[in-house]
């Protein structure tokens, strides 16, 4: 019997934008949860940086989806006919504004396959398709999700946060919101990462995310995605990341999406998550912040004022741990996130 926890590739395909996406199913003869935990990633990463959290949340019961995010893993823009552009970077920055990627993964998320297989106990056609397909890459149109499935937890790393609260404003289905260390950058921090990103993806990572995959890779496309890197290539915190890992990641990031995504950091966080939380004042709202002397992007006293705005109980901290606890201390990390999900508001 093949191993649910291995996850499943498939596609989304929208009016713009062909999304890859990630399923963990827990294992054959777990006791299911019946919850779904929806993940997306921060910049430079992809849906499997989070492959061994996705598997321990799993292995608990709940099944976990993870998208690549626009400019990044195996995600695509297309053309007007359909197919992926050639070149991935002529879509321009403004595609990458905060608030018109949340619109696109609102979709995403709307257009996710049912969790649990339909009555009779027969597998649902997402897994079955999956399974019947060398690279287990099923395609959904938007608009095929079951309208039965419960809402998800979402969870949002660094940029992957804001894209999902600015998702959740265009109407993605959630019942709890976890934000994984947002990032609270001033408008030069921004640009001094922006700068960082541009001398990292070197001119040969771009042409490595224009060229699109050859027809012979198809089936090697989970393998492929696995080799990708599990840890933000920007990220201060992580000490013992392998560099080699973090090469290989590079043509999996689009440079105009780095650099735009971090250039429209937001001027003014606080004030954004004020206004933003009066049109959502009844969603739970849990903060996982990593140390901000370890690389974390929530300093002290905006921690301080998220406990104000939401309660001391939904602020965790981190201590000695930065920007991607996930990738630093995996135990440490599922702890903590393991309390959050089995918290009543989840």
């Amino acid at each position: 019997m093949q191993d649910r926890l291995e996850p499943l590739r498939h596609e989304i395909d929208l009016a713009t934008i062909r999304f890859a996406a990630w399923r963990w199913s827990p294992p054959a003869g777990a006791e299911a949860a019946g919850r779904r935990l929806v993940i997306l990633h921060g910049v430079t990463a992809s849906a499997m940086a989070f492959d061994e959290v996705a598997r321990a949340i799993a292995s608990d019961g709940w099944t976990v989806d993870a998208l690549d995010l626009p400019g990044h893993g195996g995600t695509r823009w297309l053309d007007a006919d359909g197919a992926p552009l050639a070149d991935q970077e002529s879509v321009g920055a403004d595609a990458y504004e905060l608030q018109r990627v949340g619109d696109l993964v609102a979709a995403a998320v709307r257009a996710l396959p049912p969790v649990s297989p339909p009555p009779g106990g027969e597998r649902s056609r997402f897994e079955t398709e999956g399974a019947a397909s060398g690279a287990g890459q099923p395609r959904f149109a938007s608009g095929q999700s079951s309208a039965t499935h419960d809402a998800p937890v979402i969870l949002g790393h660094s940029w992957g946060a804001g894209v999902a609260v600015m998702a959740i404003d265009a109407g993605a289905p959630v019942r709890h919101l976890v934000l994984l260390d947002p990032p609270f950058l001033t408008p030069q921090q921004g640009i001094e990462m922006a700068e960082g990103f541009r001398a990292e993806l070197r001119p040969e990572a771009a042409e490595g995310f224009r060229a699109e995959l050859r027809p012979e890779d198809a089936a090697r496309r989970p393998e492929m995605a696995r080799a990708e890197v599990l840890a933000p290539v920007h990220d201060p915190g992580t000490t013992d990341r392998d560099p080699e890992s973090g090469a290989r990641a590079l043509p999996q990031t689009s440079p105009l999406a780095a650099d735009s995504i971090a250039r429209g950091a937001p001027l003014d966080p606080i004030r954004l998550m004020a206004e933003w939380r009066s049109r959502h004042p009844d969603l739970p709202v849990d903060v996982i912040a990593g140390d901000p002397l370890a690389g974390g992007l929530v300093p002290a006293p905006i921690q301080s004022l998220l406990r104000m705005a939401l309660g001391a109980a939904h602020v965790h901290a981190l201590p000695g741990l930065g920007h991607s606890p996930h990738n630093e201390d995996l135990g440490r990390f599922l702890e903590v996130l393991r309390g959050v999900l089995g918290s009543p508001d989840a």
